[in-house]
């Protein structure tokens, strides 16, 4: 996107007024040179608030926010510097001027969100109009879904027929084309066929409220995938992108903290009963680029997850990428919901109040992290609290805000009993676990009857970059970054790469997940791992696999992928070359080899 030129914003506090501006979000009265209201940023009721339309100015005289009209804007609608000045630009109806010397935007983008709407609008119409509509409606209803929730969130429904969608844009070849560049409509062996079908479509918007994309939920509780996603696209990065967000930031009086759930139905049912500072995750772990965009909304994030195995899995995932992010002034925490019950479920059972409650009692970070590590080891032991030290001195030295790496280190020194400089000394001690890499690979062979208490080859602190590039030439290493990739990503399975994996050699686990996938790209890693589980190694192995995290984009996975690919096929292809010079008979045998190698080359 274009930088905004300097100039313009330079001039914007002289193309408007500040008094109304802020008059559109607050009752402003009249005091003397001035005008009042309560403070809307810390919640007061007396009018300390005070805007100066001669200075185009407003300062609170209690809390002491002031500022300008972008300021108050970013503040207020919490969006960012270029968002704040968008806003303005469009309610004064003023043209934003942007640096010539910048990038220009792609026009396609435009027309992708242009034709996004366009979808959008469809699919509400479906929900109204649709003779199929009544199974959306009752589904709506008995989730508890109000008209006017429905409404902001801009539920639709996609009617059961296969061409629906393509038979509303069929006058438009551009628009046909350009829905399948977004993913909304399939190429199939018996033809084009609409993506989403019979189901509830959620619209999923970016920060400024542009559809970007969409999601969809079965209503059939046997669906195969009780979620679907449209593809990623160059207007949509699942990594990049938080459902809800938009809507938290519109319809928060201010955020104090953003509580990241799981799914849609949480977000638009904590709507529903009036807490709005939610967001959710695209189907993916929480990324790195996720917490930046929360922590440039809010300084408190509450990670909102199931009390089972897999939540608590998923928490500690997330957990693991916050520690080098932490800064001063941002909080992070963790609240597990009881078992058999998420957000949606309990907010209905216990109030809108009682679950303020909880998320106000969250863990901070500190105690899940100390709490975690010591359900691992046998903490009562000389050997488990060993263990205890070299698994959390990994992770606290990840942390770069160094006063909290000193609270967490002194929060270690108490928790094993000993003093902070002791503690120190171990810290800065190269332990076993941290000096070596671990090695990864994936063999399915040597897993196959491998003990239980012998697979170590993972620790606790292990992530998809620090593990994965030990040893670059090795083809085992290789083939477990195409698994890790494969369970994270499954939409990267094709027909091709089915193909092209199929002449490696000790690939069938990597081929089975890629026919698996193929039949559902939004298949869960538990249901891709599934067929395995009589191998009881391999499904070790997998299960380890799943727990690393790549945090990419779609695009970058599969350029990842793709990459891997290429470079195991040109190992084989060196040792077979090798293979055969070593097993020719004669000198000349092997120089007419080499001499067949080099003209080839030079043809490529």
């Amino acid at each position: 996107m274009p930088y905004i030129a300097q100039s313009f914003i330079d001039d914007l506090p002289n193309q408007i007024d500040i008094v109304d501006l802020i008059r559109k979000r607050l009752p402003l009265k009249k005091s003397g040179s001035d005008y009042r209201a309560p403070c809307p940023f810390h919640g007061g009721k007396n009018s300390n608030f005070a805007v100066n339309a001669h200075k185009q100015f407003y300062h609170c005289f209690k809390c002491g926010e002031s500022g300008g009209a972008i300021s108050f804007i970013q503040k207020f609608d919490n969006l960012n510097f270029v968002e704040a000045i968008e806003t303005i630009a469009s309610e004064y109806g003023l043209a934003i001027e942007y640096d010539s010397k910048s990038k220009p935007v792609d026009p396609r983008l435009e027309s992708y969100r242009n034709l996004s709407k366009k979808v959008g609008e469809f699919y509400s119409a479906q929900l109204r109009n649709s003779p199929a509509k009544e199974k959306a409606v009752s589904y709506a209803k008995a989730r508890g879904i109000s008209g006017e929730i429905a409404k902001r969130f801009e539920l639709g429904f996609a009617s059961p027929g296969n061409k629906d969608l393509m038979l509303n844009f069929e006058n438009s070849e551009q628009d046909l084309a350009d829905l399948k560049t977004l993913g909304l409509i399939k190429e199939g062996q018996y033809g084009d066929y609409d993506f989403f079908r019979d189901r509830l479509i959620f619209p999923i918007h970016n920060t400024k409220g542009n559809i970007i994309a969409f999601g969809g939920r079965a209503f059939d509780k046997d669906a195969k995938a009780k979620y679907l996603n449209s593809s990623e696209s160059a207007i949509f990065s699942k990594s990049r992108e938080l459902y809800g967000l938009h809507h938290a930031r519109k319809y928060s009086r201010a955020i104090d903290y953003i509580l990241v759930v799981e799914g849609y139905m949480d977000v638009v049912a904590l709507h529903q009963a009036g807490i709005t500072k939610v967001v959710a995750t695209l189907g993916t772990a929480t990324s790195t680029e996720h917490l930046l965009i929360l922590m440039r909304t809010t300084n408190v994030v509450v990670f909102c997850f199931d009390g089972d195995e897999a939540g608590r899995s998923a928490a500690w995932k997330a957990l693991k990428i916050t520690l080098p992010l932490t800064k001063v002034g941002i909080t992070f925490k963790f609240l597990f919901l009881p078992d058999d019950e998420d957000p949606d479920s309990l907010v209905k059972q216990e109030s809108a109040k009682v679950f303020e409650e909880r998320i106000g009692k969250a863990q901070p970070l500190s105690k899940f992290l100390f709490d975690h590590i010591k359900s691992k080891v046998d903490f009562d032991t000389i050997e488990g609290k060993t263990q205890f030290l070299e698994r959390i001195s990994v992770l606290i030295k990840s942390v770069n805000y160094e006063v909290y790496q000193q609270q967490l280190i002194e929060g270690v020194a108490q928790i094993v009993g000993q003093s902070i400089d002791q503690v120190r000394v171990i810290f800065d001690q190269e332990t076993p676990q941290s000096q070596e890499r671990p090695s990864v690979y994936f063999d399915e062979a040597s897993y196959e009857d491998r003990p239980e208490n012998d697979l170590n080859d993972f620790s606790e602190h292990s992530d998809f970059e620090s593990t994965l590039v030990v040893k670059p030439n090795n083809m085992k290493v290789l083939m477990s970054k195409m698994i890790t990739l494969m369970l994270n990503y499954p939409m990267l399975a094709d027909s091709t790469t089915e193909i092209r994996v199929r002449s490696i050699e000790s690939s069938q686990v990597l081929l089975e997940l890629i026919r698996s996938a193929q039949i559902d790209e939004n298949i869960t890693q538990s249901e891709l791992i599934k067929p395995f589980q009589n191998k009881q190694g391999v499904f070790k192995r997998l299960n380890e696999l799943c727990a690393l995290e790549p945090f990419l984009s779609e695009v970058q996975a599969r350029e990842e992928f793709l990459s891997i690919l290429n470079s195991i096929e040109r190992q084989e292809k060196g040792q077979k070359i090798k293979a055969s010079i070593h097993h020719a008979h004669t000198l000349e045998e092997q120089q007419e080899i080499v001499q067949g190698i080099l003209k080839s080359k030079r043809k490529s």
